[in-house]
């Protein structure tokens, strides 16, 4: 959501601070002392951690509950001879109280699960957690297929997860395109012929005034506090940043197939005026609401969203893919920080062993129990079903809400001079470039 940008920004003073009065080059003197507990091996079992705690730290409990959950975490416990321990931390704070243990040389513990965009890059760049490339094998298909995208930082693997739901696509009202006549998206979509131009047409023909008041009484799309100009960049074969050799972001909206999706963007709100009126940028629950109440067609959604519209929508809706831009080959899943990942933290014990005790305990990708039971509750049919499926392996990253300053400079400048200033797009990113990169930069020189 828009507010993890600027709460990862209000840490950076925090982490810096240690950083600074600390120094993360030089080991503390509690690092320094021998007290690991020494780790034997033997023929039935690849190592014994002696009665090392393993703690396993997120911001809600993640102890096991369930049968098999219970009996994986016992069955590692006995033949590793450990045990399993999970903290919680709320959100707020697992970010400063990570970054102060690790400075102390004791880490709050030994795994830490964070949005992907509050670990990459200021994690790595402040030398607060290690790569784990030689704890676990990326290569195995059990692995999400989006984890390099997500995990990866200067050519090396710092983020781990056992899964990622990468389902995020438009959400439409089937009685009111039952209504209105309008073209069923998941046609289109198994056609392949679900495009920026049909996503536009559908919008047009749902927008109108049906009591000739002279004001709309339905839209044709919701937006989340304007916020899709990134998934139509991501849709059109193209980024907001990109990474050169040397694994810093640089600017890339002034690539050609980007300014065509701001100009897509444009389009929606000026030419084809088809976007409901944003009453508050900052509530990002107020597109999700208006949709259900059923006068707005579509809607760009997560997963999450689908299970509170079954709870809080009359009408059945539909799902399906984000519609491609005229430069894709095929549909993508936007992704921007809805996937989470686990990291190891620098002074970590025994990395190598917690690796082998989380692949013990953790179900994955490959076990698609969970993910069958979640996409239940908010799906029906077996297409949209099938299509959730498919998103899986379709997910595509946009790693700009790990720079904040860049971030939130960008979704105002966008809201106010796109949207409501109407500028041309060409003469936007070329104006914005300079002072992008600037606030690009600035994330490395804190």
């Amino acid at each position: 959501m828009k507010n993890t940008a600027v709460k990862l920004l209000l840490v950076f003073p925090v982490l810096l601070a240690y950083i600074f009065f600390t120094g993360c080059s030089k080991k503390p003197a509690k690092a320094e002392e021998n007290t690991q507990i020494q780790i034997s091996s033997t023929p039935q079992q690849d190592f014994d951690l002696g009665g090392y705690t393993v703690r396993i730290a997120q911001w809600w409990d993640a102890s096991p509950n369930d049968r098999s959950s219970i009996a994986r975490h016992k069955a590692a416990e006995e033949k590793y001879n450990c045990k399993i321990e999970y903290i919680t931390i709320t959100w707020d704070q697992i970010v400063s109280k990570f970054t102060s243990s690790v400075l102390s040389g004791e880490p709050i513990a030994d795994i830490v699960l964070f949005e992907m965009t509050r670990a990459l890059p200021v994690l790595a760049e402040s030398d607060l957690i290690i790569p784990v490339d030689d704890y676990f094998d990326f290569n195995d298909r059990k692995w999400p297929p989006i984890i390099r995208q997500i995990g990866r930082y200067k050519g090396k693997q710092y983020g781990f997860t056992n899964y990622c739901w990468t389902v995020t696509g438009i959400f439409y009202n089937k009685v009111l395109f039952d209504r209105l006549g309008l073209p069923d998206p998941y046609m289109l979509q198994e056609n392949g012929d679900w495009t920026w131009e049909k996503f536009a047409e559908i919008a047009q023909m749902a927008t109108r005034d049906e009591d000739g008041d002279g004001e709309n009484d339905l839209w044709g799309l919701a937006i989340q506090g304007h916020n899709l100009y990134s998934p139509l960049i991501l849709s059109n074969n193209a980024n907001i940043i990109n990474f050169d050799e040397n694994g810093r972001a640089i600017y890339a909206l002034d690539d050609p197939n980007a300014i065509e999706a701001l100009q897509f963007f444009e389009d929606l709100h000026n030419k084809y005026k088809v976007v409901a009126p944003v009453e508050d940028p900052t509530d990002w629950y107020e597109a999700p609401r208006k949709f259900s109440e059923g006068n707005i067609a579509m809607f760009f959604g997560h997963g999450w969203d689908g299970q509170e519209l079954k709870n809080t929508m009359k009408d059945d809706f539909g799902f399906v893919f984000f519609p491609k831009g005229p430069k894709a080959s095929d549909y993508i899943v936007p992704v921007q920080q809805e996937c989470k990942i686990y990291v190891m933290p620098k002074y970590a014990k025994h990395p190598r062993e917690v690796a082998k005790v989380f692949e013990e305990i953790s179900p994955f990708y490959n076990d698609n129990v969970g993910f069958e039971s979640w996409i239940n509750t908010f799906l029906d049919t077996d297409g949209e079903k099938n299509t959730a499926r498919m998103m899986l392996e379709k997910g595509k990253v946009s790693l700009h809400q790990a720079y904040p300053t860049f971030d939130n400079l960008l979704f105002n400048k966008i809201a106010r001079e796109i949207i409501i200033d109407n500028i041309s797009v060409e003469d936007f990113v070329k104006k914005f470039k300079d002072e992008a990169q600037k606030a690009i930069d600035s994330e490395y020189e804190r």
